[in-house]
């Protein structure tokens, strides 16, 4: 699960009290996070997921479709998209969504979907579905489709990678952005293996879709090398300054999503 996903569901969990009806929530009450989404089905990639939350320092961070393709995130100082937002809420009347609906017959390989604000105040509207909803939920969430349209369509410049390097025992493997191509690196430390190639910059698009969908975004705490295993580990940063470090053992190689690297790099140097 996405780490911000756990942040906003526990803010719900700690300071959020369900109030339903229209004299529990009104137009003046100020939202402060918000998370809407869908997903499910035989498609890959199919639905969305939006969370807009307020920042520490008081400015407005927008995830748009975390672990898809077409994520977008972005901070900016406009707090209007929460008053549009409490706008739809109020004239829809989405206050009252409250639980979790399901449909009256068993439903294989449908959507589901997940709706939770939360206020200053601590108040707060929490819900999800498997194929049900409320009267007219459809339509609601047309409405907060549209709402949102202008922030989604806003121009941003995506958080690019701009290098990356793995190790799998002794071999080095390395990709990084070099003006208007990518060069990748194999170097074995046994062997003496040294191999370099130079990619299309989609190389580098390909590998940020990778960590996005895979989830690989994440951080671990070097450790001892434990006898009988071998230790790999990644790298990544990107144009804003983010950088994540991930370090595990051959043990938890297979059986995690980090397989995806090894058969990407494989892809990369055997083209």
């Amino acid at each position: 699960m996405n780490n911000r996903i756990i942040i906003i569901t526990a803010l719900f969990s700690l300071f959020g009290c369900s109030m339903n009806g229209q004299n529990a929530i009104n137009e003046d009450d100020t939202i402060i996070a918000f998370s809407f989404g869908e997903g499910g089905g035989m498609v890959r990639f199919s639905g969305f997921d939006y969370d807009i939350t307020e920042t520490s320092d008081q400015k407005v961070h927008f995830l748009f479709d975390q672990r898809r393709p077409g994520e977008k995130e972005f901070t900016i100082d406009d707090h209007s998209v929460f008053d549009s937002l409490q706008q739809v809420i109020m004239n829809r009347k989405m206050y009252r969504y409250s639980g979790n609906y399901k449909p009256r017959m068993e439903v294989y390989d449908g959507k589901s979907w997940h709706f939770n604000v939360l206020y200053a105040s601590g108040k707060s509207i929490s819900a999800s579905g498997y194929m049900a909803g409320p009267d007219g939920y459809y339509e609601d969430f047309q409405a907060l489709h549209s709402c949102l349209a202008k922030w989604k369509n806003m121009p941003v410049t995506p958080n690019e990678v701009v290098s990356f390097i793995y190790h799998y025992g002794a071999d080095t493997y390395s990709i990084t952005r070099d003006n208007d191509h990518a060069v990748l690196t194999l170097d074995n430390e046994t062997t003496g293996l040294h191999q370099c190639l130079e990619k299309d910059l989609i190389v580098l698009e390909d590998l940020r879709i990778l960590f996005i969908t895979s989830d690989l975004k994440m951080n671990s705490e070097k450790e001892e090398v434990k006898e009988g295993c071998t230790p790999w580990d990644y790298e990544i940063t990107y144009t804003n300054g983010e950088h994540y470090q991930y370090y595990s053992y051959d043990r938890n190689y297979k059986c995690g999503d980090t397989e995806h690297i090894q058969g990407f790099l494989s892809r990369c140097f055997d083209e």
